[in-house]
């Protein structure tokens, strides 16, 4: 047999898994400290959820990986985490709103794999269904922000609003079955440039003036230009949102900057949208996105109810590769404790017990040998070691040693 990994998975070895750890259970704090409850759904779902509201040929649902139960009932592993959210909201007919959930988990999609595109991985989401307005986006952007700061990352937000997007195009003449080809070209502005873009929408055979003085008032990112220049109904009221947005954060001393060509899910974000960035640029890709859906779940469920719901989302994989460059432990424990003899044993597993109710995180060495114990702990990153010699222990006493400062203390068991 070969034994490898499926292509587009990965083994998340000690060293890296505590990374992650530390990375979840950091955000899940913060998540938890504003308000928001965790939340957990099933793996699997039935095919027809995750594919409500979509054709058979769309991409995604091309990347539902389709399993069949023993009672033929056909099955899907979850490809995000708002479907799953959508369906339990669909089934709880009197649930008390407004809901703050958050939702860490991995989810799978059979699709090409690349650098950055896998199979299988996590995400780590937080979303506030059934408040309307700016209030509740920035204290969810606040929120947002801290997670990336309590990690060690110097993060910075970029925020558009759709409306203001799809409002340009429409004062310009575009009629709204232009506007999803025109903003996904749009949105390459940053990368490949004004004269590529519009050379792009000339071949989609879009007019090309009325294209550029379009992206021209969208490349220059000024909110107060474009509210003096604003005619449209709905951009006048996405540069309002925005702004409004805007002053939110200045107050709540997030940091960010307005970039209005970048778009996000025309068919799911109906107002203000974001993407976070690593300022320290150890990646150049976002590391975190959400926005406004109020038209999801509502549309999802099919039974005109509405519901307001606006979510971020952590990027893990981008997330880590920020923090690469910190130091990482292969292991967690804190003590090692090194019975010099196997006799010793007995009082190595009770000194043990005693350190772990302490919330010491201890682990007992059987190799005797203090080189041994000392090349172990070096490996697994750990800073103290608590031995036992016969002496020590007809003294009552065990030696600590402090391996980054190699001070050495007699403690009393009692």
């Amino acid at each position: 047999m070969v034994f490898e990994v499926l292509k587009g998975t990965k083994d998340y070895e000690p060293a890296l898994q505590i990374v992650v750890n530390e990375v979840v259970s950091t955000l899940a704090k913060n998540f938890e400290r504003h308000g928001f409850r965790p939340f957990e759904t099933p793996t699997i779902e039935y095919f027809e959820t995750l594919t409500n509201k979509y054709d058979e040929d769309s991409e995604i649902v091309q990347e539902i990986f389709k399993v069949m139960d023993r009672g033929g009932r056909t099955l899907g592993l979850r490809y995000d985490l708002t479907v799953p959210l959508c369906r339990y909201i669909a089934q709880k007919k009197q649930l008390k709103l407004p809901f703050r959930r958050y939702h860490v988990a991995k989810v799978f999609r059979d699709g090409p794999t690349k650098p950055g595109r896998s199979r299988e991985f996590m995400q780590c989401d937080a979303d506030v269904v059934g408040i309307e307005g700016v209030e509740v986006e920035a204290e969810l952007l606040s929120m947002f922000y801290e997670g990336y700061k309590k990690l060690g990352i110097n993060a910075i937000l970029e925020l558009n609003s759709n409306k203001i997007l799809r409002g340009v195009f429409l004062q310009f003449g575009f009629e709204e079955n232009d506007l999803q080809s025109l903003i996904l070209s749009t949105d390459k502005l940053k990368k490949i440039g004004m004269d590529k873009v519009l050379a792009e929408m000339k071949s989609q055979h879009y007019d090309e003036e009325r294209a550029k003085k379009a992206l021209q008032l969208l490349c220059e990112n000024d909110i107060k230009e474009l509210r003096e220049k604003a005619q449209n109904p709905l951009l006048v009221q996405g540069v309002e949102e925005l702004s409004s947005l805007l002053a939110l954060l200045d107050v709540l001393q997030v940091q960010y900057r307005v970039n209005l060509s970048m778009s996000r899910g025309l068919n799911i974000y109906t107002g203000n949208i974001w993407e976070a960035y690593d300022k320290d640029e150890h990646i150049s890709s976002s590391i975190g996105s959400g926005g406004r859906y109020d038209n999801a779940i509502g549309n999802f469920i099919g039974d005109g109810r509405s519901f307001p719901a606006v979510g971020v989302s952590y990027g893990i994989v981008p997330v880590l590769e920020c923090l690469k460059e910190k130091e990482h432990r292969e292991g967690v424990t804190d003590i090692l404790v090194i019975p010099l003899d196997e006799s010793l044993v007995l009082q190595a597993l009770s000194l043990a017990k005693l350190l772990r109710e302490e919330e010491q995180n201890t682990e007992v060495f059987y190799g005797f040998k203090l080189k041994k114990a000392f090349d172990y702990a070096d490996y697994l990153g750990i800073k103290q070691l608590a031995i036992l010699g016969k002496k020590d222990i007809e003294g009552g006493v065990y030696t600590l040693r402090n391996l980054q400062s190699k001070e050495e203390r007699k403690i009393s068991f009692s």
